[in-house]
C-alpha cells in the first residue's frame, strides 16, 4: 500500500465519522453527536497511529518485519478497546446507539474507497 492510499483511507475515515456525528446530532442532539464522534474516534485514532507507523517505515525505506505489523495490529485493537472502555466510563450521558453507529461508520469507511476513485 502506498503513501497516498494510507493517507486517503485515514482522511476518509475522519470525514465519514464527522459526517455521521453531524447527522446523528440532528437525531439525538448534542449527546448523540458527541457519542457518535467519540465512538468513531475510538477507532480512527488508533488506525491513524498505525498508519503513521507504516508511513514512517516507508519514508525510512526500511523493510517492515511481518511480525511487527502483526504486533502493531494487535496493539491497535487493544488501544481501541481501551478507548471504548474509557469513553464508556467517563462520558456519563453516553448515547450507546450513537456510539455504536460511530464505531460502525469508522470500521466500514474503507468500503467507501471501493466506490470513490480519488
Amino acid at each position: 500500500m502506498n503513501r497516498e492510499e494510507l493517507i486517503r483511507i485515514v482522511t476518509w475515515q475522519y470525514a465519514l465519522v464527522g459526517i455521521a456525528a453531524v447527522l446523528f446530532g440532528f437525531l439525538g442532539g448534542m449527546h448523540g453527536c458527541l457519542s457518535t464522534l467519540l465512538g468513531g474516534l475510538c477507532v480512527a485514532v488508533p488506525n491513524s497511529l498505525f498508519a503513521l507507523k507504516l508511513l514512517m517505515a516507508q519514508l525510512s525505506r526500511r523493510q517492515l518485519n511481518p511480525m511487527s505489523v502483526l504486533i502493531g495490529e494487535f496493539l491497535k485493537m487493544i488501544v481501541t478497546c481501551m478507548l471504548f472502555v474509557l469513553v464508556a466510563k467517563l462520558y456519563v450521558d453516553l448515547n450507546w446507539p450513537a456510539m455504536i453507529f460511530g464505531i460502525v461508520v469508522a470500521v466500514c469507511s474503507h468500503f467507501v474507497l471501493l466506490f470513490v476513485k480519488h
